[in-house]
């Protein structure tokens, strides 16, 4: 049996199985709650042992896309994905007012409505 002398390519690898195995087990699964209030809706995530940092968040168009990626410790440059989320925005939603927080390894994406002239008026009609 030969065995493989280049050791840097035998540390990439152990690398490379360490990460996919700690996803594939080691990791919590991620968990997210959608919570509707009448002033907006909140979405929670949960991911044990994911940094602020390893979460991104994007609005794109009318989707809202939550991941996250598992970054190597000893090799910036290896990464897997934990999770990625998208979610459809109902019209209501003020994209400019969306807020996402981090705090005690939980992310929490504030969606706020937009506010709605809630007063009833009469419209004029225009005689041509």
């Amino acid at each position: 049996m030969k065995l493989i002398k280049d050791k840097e390519l035998l540390r990439n690898i152990a690398h490379q199985i360490d990460l996919l195995n700690t996803v594939g087990g080691g990791v919590s699964e991620t968990q997210i709650d959608v919570t509707k209030y009448k002033k907006g809706t909140v979405v929670e995530v949960q991911a044990a042992g994911v940094s602020a940092d390893a979460f991104k968040v994007v609005l794109h168009e009318n989707k809202l896309i939550v991941s996250s990626l598992l970054f190597s410790e000893e090799n910036e440059n290896m990464a897997a994905p934990l999770f990625s989320k998208v979610f459809s925005l109902p019209p209501q939603v003020d994209r400019n007012r969306i807020e996402a927080i981090y705090s005690e390894n939980r992310l929490q994406i504030k969606l706020p409505y937009q506010e709605t002239d809630s007063e009833s008026r009469e419209i004029e009609i225009q005689k041509l």
